[in-house]
């Protein structure tokens, strides 16, 4: 009788050059998870310097008299 477990039989048939290649994936997606969050936090900031607001001006036309 065949008592060999599913995960048995796949341990054993596995390509030995197919861990390498997974391993060398795994790490070329890692790497560019890593590169392209160093690009947003190296962007530099566009905010203005100074706020300024168009057509909010407020004249107190009372003390001009």
């Amino acid at each position: 009788m065949n008592n060999d477990t599913t995960y048995s039989l796949l341990v054993r048939s596995e390509e030995k050059g197919r861990s390498i290649m997974e391993t060398v994936v795994y790490a070329l997606l890692g790497f560019s998870a890593i590169l392209s969050i160093l690009q947003f936090v190296q962007q530099p900031e566009r905010l203005p310097t100074t706020l300024t607001t168009q057509g909010y001006e407020i004249s107190d036309t009372s003390q001009r008299s």
